[in-house]
């Protein structure tokens, strides 16, 4: 997901030079086939690099400032998630170096030249090798008009899920919900009412106010 800002919360780890730093930040982080590729796009057009802490608005993150491409990624992720996500942040430098002398107005963040960019940069890892064969079914049909978010495709999401390794106690999507649970969602318990097409229908339990959230949302399910 393309954002601008600065990273409010601390770093867990941070790259500002060299490839090999850069290897040996993501060598826990991605699958081990997919590190050199890696390496060698950081070598084409390096940028700096940070593992940040968990943030609910994004992912990862990619910024152009000062003439410097800065990318940051997730650390909770798991090691699928995370290589996808840095994929497309590096798909946004490109697109900028690309682009961006032109001061092409018409470029949109996730438009068609980013899908593109995008689609070419992970098709070399579109691999049994790299990717478990349910993940990698997925992905593909996923990468025919990729998402401004990976979490915006509810399969992909669901089949990521099964690979974190650290599983939450009752978590699931709130699209799998029966109509009537009751769930945790940001510290707030909630009704769900009613699946829409791309969001669910719930109450807040304290107040009785409706409001909408993405159906595919992670939330705590309570007895």
């Amino acid at each position: 997901m393309l954002l601008f800002g600065y990273l409010k919360k601390k770093p867990i780890a941070k790259l500002n030079a060299s490839y090999e730093r850069f290897e040996e930040i993501i060598s826990l982080k991605v699958p081990k086939e997919s590190i050199a590729y890696l390496v060698d796009l950081w070598k084409q057009e390096p940028f700096s690099f940070t593992i940040a802490k968990s943030r609910k608005t994004c992912l990862g993150n990619y910024t152009f400032r000062n003439k410097q491409h800065l990318i940051t990624v997730n650390g909770d992720s798991n090691i699928y998630s995370f290589l996808i996500t840095l994929v497309h942040e590096i798909a946004h430098q490109h697109v900028t170096i690309k682009y961006y002398p032109k001061r092409n107005r018409n470029i949109l963040p996730h438009g068609i030249e980013w899908k593109n960019c995008f689609s070419e940069l992970i098709s070399p890892l579109l691999t049994n090798e790299v990717f478990p064969e349910e993940i990698l079914e997925i992905l593909k049909l996923h990468m025919k008009n990729p998402a401004a978010s990976s979490v915006r495709d509810i399969n992909l999401v669901k089949v990521l899920k099964k690979y974190s390794e650290k599983e939450i106690e009752n978590s699931t999507i709130l699209e799998d919900l029966q109509s009537g649970s009751f769930f945790v969602f940001n510290k707030q318990i909630y009704k769900k009412i009613e699946d829409r097409r791309t969001r669910t229908l719930v109450e807040l339990a304290k107040t009785k106010k409706k409001f909408t959230i993405l159906s595919h949302a992670e939330v705590n399910l309570l007895e």
